[in-house]
């Protein structure tokens, strides 16, 4: 089959076309003019230049292709709404409609434990969970990422296009750009806390195994229709992840802790005065990071292990090595490509 990955040059998108070319299937990325394409070329990627959010260039990229891996999105906690507008909701409709269009097979879209409500991830959630309805103020990764999935959902009940939901927990492993390293960069701080007690349970799941799960999810005929959380159930708490972080990355570990209630506060108060400055001054501590390392996360992925057989091979402290290892690499090798 051919397979069409959107986002696949970003860090869970690179992970399925890696996977999918292991697995012996042709598989094309469809990237931006500007984007670099160095790791997916030398893994024998077909690169089509488009953008999610330019419909025309989609039929291009679609033509021929069985299954669409839609990883694309907007990922940040601070930049402005009509970003995440444009990319997230605009360009996750464009490509629905663009594969509706050319007779795709199957189409599998990439979510997040974003979508649930934050006083139900402290419960327990199942893919049965209702989704959040209510953001605060600048929430806008998971405002857009459960638009665009009521987006996505709409066409699973109208039959418009075999569609399957893939719901990522808290993803690490080599190519990210963004989580470890901020963990690193907050533990590297003079006045590096745990936010809370720190023994609040986290939902971390290695990046290959996502991919794993999410190549399941769009071949598995009786998956369409469906929605997976991807998530491995082993305990993990903040102070175990600053632990092995620090010990693989060789950054010291917090010393005291903060209430998490003071910590949101005086996230939501850097917000404030970083919005007044614009976009670009991002502040050291968004409500975004503080709820995403401090609340409990007790997801299930009961549902991917029965119906799909999946299971997580790889545990937080080896996605974390992988992680630092890869970020080692590439600050050793010189910029190209």
């Amino acid at each position: 089959m051919k397979a069409l990955v959107t986002g696949a040059t970003g860090f869970l998108g690179s992970h399925i076309a890696e996977r999918l070319v292991q697995r012996g299937e042709q598989v094309r990325a469809l990237v931006r003019p500007t984007s670099r394409t160095s790791f997916l070329e030398g893994l024998g990627v077909e690169i089509v230049r488009g953008d999610v959010t330019d419909a025309p260039s989609l039929p291009a990229a679609l033509s021929g292709v069985d299954v669409v891996y839609h990883a694309a999105a907007m990922v940040s906690d601070w930049a402005a709404w009509d970003e995440f507008k444009s990319v997230t909701i605009g360009g996750t409709r464009n490509m629905l409609k663009a594969a509706r269009d050319a007779n795709v097979g199957r189409f599998l879209y990439v979510s997040t434990d974003g979508v649930y409500r934050y006083q139900d991830l402290r419960h327990g959630v199942t893919e049965e969970t209702p989704m959040e309805r209510h953001f605060g103020a600048f929430d806008y990764y998971r405002r857009s990422k459960t638009a665009a999935e009521r987006i996505v959902r709409k066409y699973m009940e109208r039959g418009d296009l075999p569609v399957t939901i893939v719901r990522p927990a808290l993803i690490l492993g080599e190519r990210d750009a963004a989580m470890l390293p901020g963990v690193i960069q907050h533990l590297s701080l003079p006045g590096s806390i745990y936010l809370g007690s720190g023994r609040n349970r986290l939902p971390i799941v290695y990046a290959g195994d996502v991919a794993e799960l999410s190549i399941l999810a769009a071949t598995n005929l009786p998956s369409a229709g469906q929605t997976y959380n991807a998530v491995n159930e082993e305990y993990v708490t903040q102070r175990d992840l600053f632990a092995i972080t620090s010990e693989e990355a060789g950054v010291p570990s917090p010393k005291r802790s903060l209430p998490f209630r003071a910590a949101y506060t005086a996230a939501l108060a850097m917000e404030l005065s970083s919005r007044v400055r614009g976009w670009s001054h991002r502040p050291s501590l968004t409500r975004f990071s503080a709820n995403l390392l401090g609340i409990d996360y007790v997801e299930s992925s009961a549902k991917a292990g029965h119906e799909l057989g999946w299971k997580p091979e790889v545990g937080y402290r080896e996605a974390v090595r992988r992680s630092v290892e890869w970020s080692r690499r590439r600050r050793a090798q010189p910029i190209s490509g």
